[in-house]
Parts: structure tokens; C-alpha cells; sequence
């Protein structure tokens, strides 16, 4: 099928340069007669109508053969070597445009920006790491796509994603990196966070591991006046875009992890408690995560003796400092609503 499409290409290139054969030009006539070219005709054709157009016209200029010469026989093949290239290229045109046939595909980057761009791509089913031009790393998952030029300009570094990705973002405050993932861009300096997509709900979520990330809506193409929607995030936070609504909500990460510049040494001390009432408690873990932690009033006089520092995530001590006074906690977008009935002050 290949050579077929080759031969017909070739045959093409002769035709525009007035070097093909009477027989060949008239071949040539009858398949260009064959198209419809208003925009309208090209924009409704189905790959079958597309190859039924093509076949009907080949095979009736191969029944006007019939009535010729023996010496002319050898025109059928040509017509058949011609069918198969045309559906080939019918199939390959309506594929290609199946693929590009959306004005707007990535936050509102039309494809042909996207088109010019390199792309790397993981068919799973393990992680793709994947390096780029500025010392920036990726992971993607499977299925994923980034598309990525082959220079950064001197302002500013986009990429474009399609699927699941963990970045971990070169330093460069001169130059902010921009992410452009279904409707909304994450930019940021220096900093690690996953872009995940969830077809089953049509969102879209940001998480950061460390930095700062700005997460806004795409703004609409030709849309100026759009009113922003962004929010900025920290580490342990994450945001949710939902495409139906047009929301960004905002949350925690599934394992909050203490915070990066925080010095290791100081974990012990911080999370050996003897007789430390929850007031004082509530306040370190804010400090340690980076997360606002609203305590219920009866809970304030409670005290605990435990070590969580063999704990490296804020749930799991969460968990323990709840079960010593029959508490509970839960979440309200990205704050923690610590809640119980309270404990007895000791006469």
C-alpha cells in the first residue's frame, strides 16, 4: 500500500510539472473533477463517502476502457494501484482531521501551535522519564503526552500536556514555566507538582509536592473580557478544576508531607509530645505541613503524651492524636476540621 502511494505521489508531482503522459494527465483529469471543493463538501465527507466518491469515479473511467485496444490493458492495474492510493489517502485525511479537527484543544492553544512542536509520548505501561531542554524533568504515565519546543524562548517556557505527569521544574525565575493541560495553565519558577486528568468526572487536578504553583482557567479564544480564575498553591495543596461548572477547588494532596526547607533534625523534637495540650500541638503541624488545621474549642484543653516522628505524613498523626481522645478530623476544601466531645479537666 505504501509503494502504491508513493507511485501515486510521484505521479502527482509529474502532472504539476507538465512532465506526465496524455494518459497519465487524463487520469489526473478525472480524479481532480472528481472532488468536491467547496469547504462546505470537505468539512461533511465521512472517510466511506470519501472512498465511495473515489472508487465510483476510478471505476467508471476503468469501464470506458473496456471498448479500447488490448494495448491499453495495462491502464486497469494503474487504475487499481490509483483506488488503493486514493482510499489510503482518504483514510489518512479523515484520521487527520478526526485528530485536528477542533479549532481549540490544549487551554485554549489552537492545534497548530501544537502541530509545530516536539512531542514525547508513553504507551505504558510503566513511567517515561523524560528530560527537557532547560534540566526540567518529567514523568509521564501511561498514555500521557507532552508536546515541548525544541528551544524555550528567552521569556518564558510553555509545554503543552495531554494525560497524567509529575514535573519537577528547573529553577529559572527569569523565565517562568507554563504547563497547558485540558482548560487551565499552571505556572510556576522552580518547583514539583503532577497534572492529572479524571475523564470519569470531565476535571482536571493540580497537586503540588514543593513550590509554588499558579493554577488559572484558560481564558477563552477571542475572549478577552473573560473574568481570571486562578489560585495559588502551595506545598500539600492541590486544585480541581470540573470543565461543567467551571470551578476551581481547592484541597489537599492525598499524603501531605512536611515541608521541604524544614530541617530534618528538628522532626524528633517536634513531634515527641509529653503532656502537650492539643492548643500547642495544632500550631507546630500547621507549621511542619503548611496547612490551616481548625480546632473544635472542647478539644483545646486535651492533652497527649506520643512520638509521631516515626510518622512522615500528616493524616497518619493525625490519626493517632485522634484516637488517644476520641476525636475526629475531616476535610473542607484544604482545611482540616479537627472535631470531638471534648476531655475532662482535672480537678
Amino acid at each position: 500500500m505504501i509503494k502504491h502511494l508513493q507511485g501515486f505521489l510521484k505521479l502527482l508531482d509529474r502532472y504539476q510539472k507538465n512532465t506526465s503522459t496524455d494518459n497519465e494527465k487524463k487520469i489526473m483529469d478525472t480524479w481532480y473533477d472528481s472532488i468536491d471543493h467547496t469547504a462546505e463538501r470537505q468539512n461533511a465527507v465521512t472517510e466511506e463517502e470519501a472512498g465511495k466518491a473515489m472508487w465510483s469515479v476510478i471505476s467508471k473511467g476503468m469501464s470506458e476502457q473496456e471498448h479500447e485496444a488490448p494495448s491499453r490493458l495495462w491502464s486497469y492495474k494503474f487504475y487499481f494501484r490509483l483506488a488503493a492510493a486514493c482510499l489510503l489517502l482518504a483514510g489518512g485525511f479523515v484520521l487527520y482531521r478526526t485528530a485536528f479537527d477542533h479549532d481549540e484543544a490544549i487551554a485554549g492553544v489552537k492545534n497548530e501551535v501544537i502541530e509545530k512542536m516536539q512531542s514525547v509520548a508513553n504507551p505504558g505501561p510503566g513511567p517515561k522519564v523524560f528530560t527537557l531542554a532547560d534540566g526540567s524533568r518529567v514523568t509521564l504515565e501511561k498514555d500521557a503526552v507532552l508536546y515541548y519546543p525544541e528551544r524555550f524562548t528567552s521569556n518564558e517556557r510553555n509545554v503543552f500536556l495531554k494525560g497524567n505527569v509529575f514535573f519537577e521544574i528547573a529553577h529559572d525565575s527569569s523565565r517562568p514555566f507554563y504547563v497547558h493541560a485540558n482548560n487551565i495553565v499552571t505556572r510556576v519558577l522552580g518547583t514539583s507538582f503532577t497534572v492529572r486528568e479524571n475523564p470519569k468526572t470531565n476535571s482536571i487536578e493540580v497537586a503540588v509536592m514543593t513550590g509554588v504553583v499558579e493554577v488559572r482557567q484558560a481564558a477563552e479564544s477571542g475572549n478577552s473580557q473573560q473574568t481570571e480564575n486562578k489560585v495559588i498553591l502551595t506545598q500539600n495543596k492541590k486544585v480541581t478544576f470540573f470543565e461543567e461548572t467551571e470551578k476551581l477547588v481547592t484541597g489537599l494532596v492525598d499524603q501531605p508531607k512536611i515541608i521541604k526547607n524544614k530541617p530534618v533534625e528538628t522532626n524528633q523534637k517536634l513531634f515527641n509530645y509529653v503532656e502537650m495540650p492539643f492548643s500547642g500541638i495544632i500550631p507546630i503541624l500547621e507549621d511542619a505541613y503548611g496547612v490551616k488545621i481548625s480546632l473544635d474549642e472542647r478539644l483545646r484543653n486535651c492533652t497527649i503524651t506520643a512520638d509521631l516522628s516515626q510518622e512522615n505524613t500528616l493524616f497518619a498523626q493525625l490519626e493517632i492524636l485522634c484516637e488517644s481522645i476520641d476525636a475526629r478530623y475531616e476535610l473542607n476544601k484544604d482545611t482540616i476540621m479537627l472535631s470531638g466531645k471534648g476531655c475532662e479537666l482535672s480537678k
